[in-house]
């Protein structure tokens, strides 16, 4: 029976370049495919699959795909899902000693590899995630319980204009208002401008505000910019701030050096958050958090309730429930190290070096097509649009329609953000499997899409 699943997998990642991109369908149409009631008796593998392979994976759109590049999305090597694959199978609980001691021990090893990468101190402790919302989150918990419950009205936090989403809910799950959270401007280069960041600052301590935690972009989503961490580490060095940075997605880039250039700095973070599901080509979900002083995480999370008594952990050892929120935990750190030692660091290395190019590559691509580039590539990002004559909410719309007419081709997939308050286009690279081809192909149907709708525009006037 499992054998089934298998030759499903491997069928499908074996063949993904070659596949469609897939398709989103209505709720009426899927509520029609799905919704019933559970069934009392079951029925073969085979049928299940049967409706899976008919009505399930053609409604979803294949995100390890090479010429999909919205978004950051994820593509997880064959020796990453394998160890999913080992995890589910043996159901290992990953959160005390006491029941996992080699997972644990998986875990800190990982954990340390990931410090290294980045150059961070010995004293370096760090947690495994979902993703980067909850290593996010779980940042600012620890951030925020150093200090008094009767200072934490006077918190402000600082995050660029450009900041994930996830900081906001994270700000939001921890208590702060909205008059705590201060939104920094940008450059011209979509880093966080840092003599508008003293001025606010100044301008809190001045009011009787606390001055609490920073958090600056090591990559950002919409365009790949890195903030000037060195002068970020500085300043909140200075001002006594706690640094957090959210790396999830440009942190991988320190194992190419035009990366670790890039992200110079990045080691004085008192906290990081990290996607291994992104750029290490990892399935979902994992995201890291690392903490500059490890001690803290215990201080901030651990409890133990007397059902709890024979878990309490000797010295050395390490219960990672106490670490964050979650007491059940998966084994997330096995695909990281199967993949690790199946592959070498070497091939992950090279994998970070090949996108940073690709983007490059892809900008020539765009120009020499036409598009306006809006963003240059930064790290694997790159900010474009097609060119149409016409007002400027005449042309946001129709780069939007580009956007879903390329999505509704099945050929690649992509997505738009805004730059300076115009819609943008943006392709990502962090897929082991995309190639110069896969850009080419991209940019060609985006251009011959763009002139037909054009060509449908002026046929209409």
């Amino acid at each position: 029976m499992a054998g089934l699943v298998v030759e499903r997998v491997l069928h499908h990642l074996s063949t993904l370049p070659d596949q469609p991109i897939g398709r989103y369908a209505s709720r009426a149409t899927l509520e029609g495919m799905l919704r019933e009631p559970p069934p009392e008796q079951g029925q073969s593998l085979d049928a299940v699959l049967a409706r899976f392979d008919a009505q399930i994976a053609p409604n979803a759109c294949h995100v390890s795909h090479p010429r999909f590049l919205a978004f950051v999305p994820g593509a997880p090597t064959l020796a990453s899902v394998l160890g999913d694959w080992l995890c589910a199978g043996h159901n290992f609980f990953a959160g005390v000693w006491l029941e996992s001691s080699a997972c644990a021990q998986v875990e800190l090893v990982v954990l340390d590899w990931f410090r290294d990468m980045l150059g961070m101190p010995a004293s370096t402790g760090g947690i495994l995630t979902s993703g980067g919302s909850e290593a996010n989150l779980t940042a600012l918990v620890v951030a925020r319980d150093r200090l008094p419950f009767a200072d934490r009205g006077r918190f402000v936090l600082y995050a660029s204009r450009e900041r994930h989403s996830s900081i906001d809910r994270a700000a939001n799950v921890v208590g702060l208002s909205p008059a705590q959270v201060r939104l920094v401007e940008i450059d011209a280069a979509h880093r966080l401008d840092v003599a508008d960041l003293r001025r606010r600052i100044a301008t809190d301590r001045a009011a009787g505000l606390l001055p609490w935690l920073l958090v600056g972009n090591a990559g950002t989503t919409s365009t790949g910019a890195v903030d000037p961490l060195g002068d970020l580490a500085d300043l909140c060095r200075d001002e006594g701030i706690w640094l957090h940075l959210d790396g999830a997605y440009g942190w991988a880039a320190v194992l190419d050096p035009e990366g670790r250039r890039t992200l110079a700095g990045v080691e004085r973070a008192d906290s990081i958050t990290l996607d291994p599901h992104k750029w290490l080509a990892q399935p979902f979900e994992i995201g890291c958090l690392l903490v500059r002083d490890g001690s803290l995480l215990p201080a901030t999370f651990a409890i133990r309730p007397d059902y709890l008594l024979d878990t309490a952990p000797e010295i050395d050892q390490v219960n990672f429930a106490d670490h964050s929120i979650a007491l059940t935990r998966r084994f997330r750190a096995l695909k990281v190290w199967l993949s690790m030692q199946v592959l070498g660091l070497t091939w992950f290395r090279q994998n970070v070096t090949r996108c940073l190019a690709l983007a490059r590559y892809a900008e020539g691509a765009l120009v020499r097509a036409g598009f306006e580039i809006l963003s240059p590539a930064s790290l694997s990002v790159v900010c474009f649009r097609a060119a149409y004559a016409g007002a400027d909410a005449a042309v946001d719309r129709a780069n939007l329609d580009l956007a879903e007419a390329v999505r509704r081709s099945q050929e690649a997939f992509i997505a738009s953000t805004r730059i300076g308050g115009r819609v943008a286009l943006r392709l990502c690279f962090v897929n082991w499997q995309t190639t110069v081809a896969d850009v080419d192909r991209v940019v060609g149907l985006m251009r011959r899409l763009a002139d037909e709708m054009k060509s449908d525009a002026l046929a209409r006037e």
